[in-house]
């Protein structure tokens, strides 16, 4: 099964960041990085397989299509009933409504606060491997 993982988040520094430390610790996932949502969903539009499984670590306040309405579009197309797509909100927001909000989504594996580190990223992706 190819595993993946879609970075959103339109901090450029994040996906520099995260993509290295990611390909140092687990050399064979593929990472792809989306500085939006309306990106990110162009990406999933092309390159998704039921055969694949994909983590996304989504930042919410983005320019173009924020977090939200990604989750919004995500849902609407019921892909996410394969149980092949998990998805990780990643934000500086400290507002409780925000993780609230994250978390009424099913899909929504957990919400994670940036600055996220070695062990949060370990957390998100040790599962996918052992898998």
């Amino acid at each position: 099964m190819n595993k993946h993982v879609l970075l959103v988040d339109d901090d450029p520094i994040f996906h520099i960041i995260f993509t290295r430390m990611i390909k140092k610790v687990y050399p064979e996932l593929s990472v792809n990085s989306s500085l939006n949502g309306k990106i990110a969903l162009e990406y999933l539009n092309t390159n998704y397989s039921e055969e694949s499984q994909y983590i996304i670590l989504l930042d919410i306040n983005m320019p173009v299509y924020n977090g939200w309405q990604f989750l919004d579009i995500i849902k609407k197309k019921e892909i996410i009933l394969n149980n092949n797509i998990i998805i990780f909100v990643v934000t500086s927001s400290t507002d409780l409504d925000d993780i609230k909000r994250a978390k009424s989504y099913s899909f929504v594996k957990d919400t994670l606060s940036k600055p996220l580190s070695v062990d949060s990223l370990n957390h998100v992706l040790q599962p996918l491997i052992n898998e």
